[in-house]
């Protein structure tokens, strides 16, 4: 394992997983590529580097990752979800123009930030996802 960094390895044992190799990979890969990247740029960046692993194995590691804590998933609408290293809780902003994805600080800096009125059983996390348009696309000038 000495490929990934430390901090890796550790994050991924205080969540309780096992060390293995492709969630060392994926998560090693979000990190480097940064923002937020879908299951298949995950794959490509992988393979690019020389790391094979099934397209299968990277969508797994992903839904195990963000099921524990060490990767956030965000459903930022129509076509795949993205994937970031969970370095804090936040909401996402997607522009209904350009499609890109950023960060919103969360108020509360916690999850569950948010509370349904209902006694529906116990909430544990709330995402909020805010649509508009972003500054680039309004200024005219391309996105980041």
């Amino acid at each position: 394992m000495g490929e990934f960094a430390d901090d890796t390895v550790a994050s991924l044992r205080a969540s309780g997983l096992r060390a293995t190799r492709p969630r060392l990979a994926v998560t090693e890969a979000l990190r480097s590529m940064g923002g937020h990247r879908t299951a298949d740029d995950v794959h490509a960046h992988l393979a690019g580097r020389g790391i094979t692993l099934p397209r299968t194995s990277v969508y797994n590691s992903l839904v195990t990752l963000a099921e524990l804590g060490v990767v956030l998933r965000a459903d930022v609408g129509p076509g795949a979800a993205v994937y970031e290293v969970a370095d804090r809780w936040h909401h996402h902003f997607v522009c209904r123009r350009c499609g890109k994805v950023s960060d919103v600080a969360c108020v509360v800096d916690a999850k569950p930030c948010l509370t349904p009125g209902d006694d529906l059983g116990e909430v544990d996390e709330a995402q909020v996802i805010f649509r508009g348009v972003c500054r680039a696309c309004l200024g005219g000038s391309a996105p980041d």
